[in-house]
């Protein structure tokens, strides 16, 4: 079949557009991340653009498979390089340890630790998120496979979890004395499955995220009938 094209805001969602329009699940489709359209090297999230071609695979994914066999180089190993390369760019020696994909953290984790890692963290981890994003992006490309990926620099991501852990307590608190509902700051997948995380036994509140794109809100509601409105946004960690 002719390579077809599709267009999305993230790479899930021009994955789903394929796989609806071809009728097929996306482990059966042969997909190359063509273009990424974004706003410098570490650009916001949000503004960026992905187009990515597919086909269904067949022979020619049997005759790829079969002429891989002198390719020895893992995801682990790529994303090593591809992480103490871009290191090596900007002048920083990166020390990374990397872990396995497991039903714990479901995902791999690249643990970077570094002299003034700090820079690459930004405002609430947004160049540690694009960071992760462009590397997720690589391998997706090399590797024809769409991996959950975790970058964490210097234990920034372990400080955010209690943060977060603690502003999502006190707001639920207060969602319990007031019967009505709060919302977060705008949080990325991995911290608003914290939030999700914590809460998802609790019988006196429930949450679910609101928005669109890859950043949205936590909604943290009374269980039963909502007393009122939501009352705006209550900041988070600063």
């Amino acid at each position: 079949m002719d390579t077809l094209e599709f267009e999305g805001k993230t790479y899930e969602e021009a994955v789903k557009k394929a796989s609806l329009e071809l009728k097929v699940e996306e482990k059966d489709l042969d997909i190359e991340v063509k273009e990424v359209d974004t706003k410098g090297i570490l650009g916001l999230l949000g503004t960026k653009k992905i187009r990515i071609t597919v086909k269904i695979k067949g022979q020619e994914e049997a005759e790829r498979v079969s002429g891989s066999n002198d390719e020895t180089e893992t995801p682990e190993e790529f994303g090593r390089k591809f992480l103490n390369d871009f290191g090596n760019y900007i002048g920083l020696d990166f020390q990374i340890m990397v872990t396995d994909v497991s039903e714990k953290i479901d995902r791999m984790l690249f643990l970077i630790q570094c002299d003034n890692g700090d820079v690459l963290v930004g405002k609430d981890g947004e160049i540690l998120e694009a960071l992760q994003y462009i590397l997720r992006l690589a391998v997706a490309k090399k590797f024809k496979q769409n991996l959950k990926i975790l970058i964490d620099i210097n234990g920034y991501r372990e400080r955010r979890k209690k943060a977060l852990t603690i502003m999502a307590k006190r707001l639920a608190d207060k969602v319990k004395r007031t019967g009505r509902k709060l919302k977060t700051d705008p949080l990325n997948p991995y911290e608003r499955r914290i939030i999700h995380t914590l809460f998802k036994h609790n019988k006196s509140v429930t949450t679910k995220s609101e928005g669109e794109g890859h950043i949205k809100k936590v909604i943290i509601s009374p269980t039963g009938n909502v007393q009122g409105s939501s009352r705006g946004n209550v900041r988070g960690r600063r």
